[in-house]
């Protein structure tokens, strides 16, 4: 499946753009943070407060902007079990199609979960305890990522239908050499 690219695919790959944008400035923002509070604490003595507040907000973006990032390359880990009894091409397909299309009911549920959690913190306005920072940059990422894997399930269960249906019933299946 690597070499065959659908335009569902392609259509999201400025989305990968933004998603590599931001995993790239959330750990350099950390890596800044972090060090300037290590500067702080223990080459000038005084510690700054608060930073690891901060430090808060680029790691939620970072961890959940990687888990989107592990869906649009469908690098997440998957136990492969029930596919070693299988000796055919097509059967794999489907066996992964069902999987995506399981993946994306659970996140059609997660996202609606995080709607509400986003609806929540817009009402209830909190904010960060030092800082008075407003989380709801953290939180609204929840939504966002939740909402975004859920596209890549649906893109990966489109994808994997569309080999079941194109491949013939003969081909054996050559666990990853060939992408299946």
């Amino acid at each position: 499946m690597a070499t065959r690219q659908i335009a569902l695919r392609r259509m999201l790959l400025p989305l990968d753009r933004v998603l590599d944008c931001v995993i790239v400035l959330s750990i350099i923002a950390i890596s800044l943070l972090v060090f300037g509070q290590v500067l702080l604490r223990y080459v000038f003595r005084s510690p700054l407060m608060g930073i690891e507040e901060l430090c808060s907000f680029p790691t939620t973006w970072l961890y959940l902007a990687a888990a989107v990032k592990a869906s649009s390359e469908q690098n997440q880990l998957i136990a492969r079990v029930l596919e070693i009894f299988l000796h055919r091409k097509k059967p794999v397909c489907l066996l992964r199609a069902i999987a995506a299309l399981v993946g994306s009911g659970i996140l059609v549920w997660l996202t609606y979960w995080g709607y509400d959690f986003l609806k929540y913190s817009l009402r209830v306005e909190k904010t960060s305890d030092t800082l008075f920072i407003p989380t709801i940059y953290m939180d609204a990422m929840v939504f966002v990522c939740f909402a975004l894997m859920l596209l890549y399930g649906i893109v990966e269960f489109i994808e994997y239908m569309h080999l079941f249906m194109t491949t013939p019933g003969d081909v054996p299946a050559i666990a990853e050499e060939e992408g299946i």
